[in-house]
């Protein structure tokens, strides 16, 4: 696996191999695979026109055998027993130190079908699913607003981010628990309708970094996803899920303002 001194939140890790980070990392080095193959291929055309691809193979070869190793590092070191069940580790020093635990910034353990490195559906993330949304992960909070998710030990105990409740409706195919967080995530958007880096768990306004890019960018893509799928359509009350191409296709500029509507 890689090792790092430093979380997603830039916060610094507990052990040196945090497990979220390597799965993005192996997840993106398949990604390069098929883009190295395909540079290559212009290459074998015409490799004058093309030189600096000579050496995209040993390339393709290394990139493969770094995610396979780092796959191979989280299958066995990143897999815990925890509270009776079989789980991945947020963190470890590959000598059997581990942290479990998750941040809401992205890359996270609650993330990763999101990332592409696992099934939604596989057994192993959906164990570390049902412990990530309790008490047994120390960052996850619930308050007498009525709202419960993970935070970080960013901003602090008692805060829980959008960010992570859009990641836990990314991660459901759950037609009324997206329903929820969607519903969640519009009470938090308070004072300024956007979304926000965290908020206290007891008074909802209290809130830190308004108008957090990321997060906002992240709403949208979740509000996409929902409107498109064939199942979570209903979430938000579409009588069917949106076909964005004809939708687009369909689009006419408004002859009183010349906006695209």
């Amino acid at each position: 696996m890689v090792r790092t001194h430093f979380r997603p939140s830039d916060d610094a890790v507990i052990y040196a191999f945090n497990i979220p980070g390597n799965a993005m990392a192996a997840t993106e080095l398949g990604h390069i695979v098929p883009l190295l193959q395909a540079m290559r291929a212009l290459y074998d055309k015409s490799p004058a026109s093309y030189p600096w691809a000579a050496a995209l193979s040993s390339l393709e070869t290394r990139a493969g055998a770094l995610e396979a190793s780092i796959r191979e590092g989280i299958r066995t070191h990143g897999i815990i027993q925890f509270h009776g069940e079989t789980v991945y580790a947020y963190e470890v020093d590959g000598f059997g130190n581990t942290v479990f635990m998750d941040d809401a910034n992205v890359p996270s353990l609650l993330s990763l079908p999101f990332l592409g490195f696992v099934s939604q559906t596989d057994p192993l993330y959906q164990s570390t699913r049902r412990q990530l949304l309790s008490a047994n992960n120390p960052w996850y909070f619930t308050g007498s607003a009525g709202i419960a998710g993970i935070g970080s030990p960013h901003t602090g105990a008692g805060r829980v981010w959008p960010m992570a409740l859009m990641v836990q409706a990314f991660t459901s195919s759950d037609v009324d628990e997206v329903y929820t967080l969607l519903q969640e995530l519009i009470r938090v958007s308070v004072p300024n309708s956007l979304m926000h880096e965290s908020f206290n768990v007891n008074d909802l306004p209290d809130i830190t970094r308004p108008g957090f890019a990321w997060a906002n960018t992240l709403f949208g893509n979740l509000v996409l996803k929902v409107a498109t799928d064939p199942v979570l359509y209903r979430a938000i009350n579409l009588t069917a899920p949106l076909d964005l191409v004809a939708l687009i296709k369909n689009w006419k500029p408004n002859e009183h303002s010349g906006i695209i509507v």
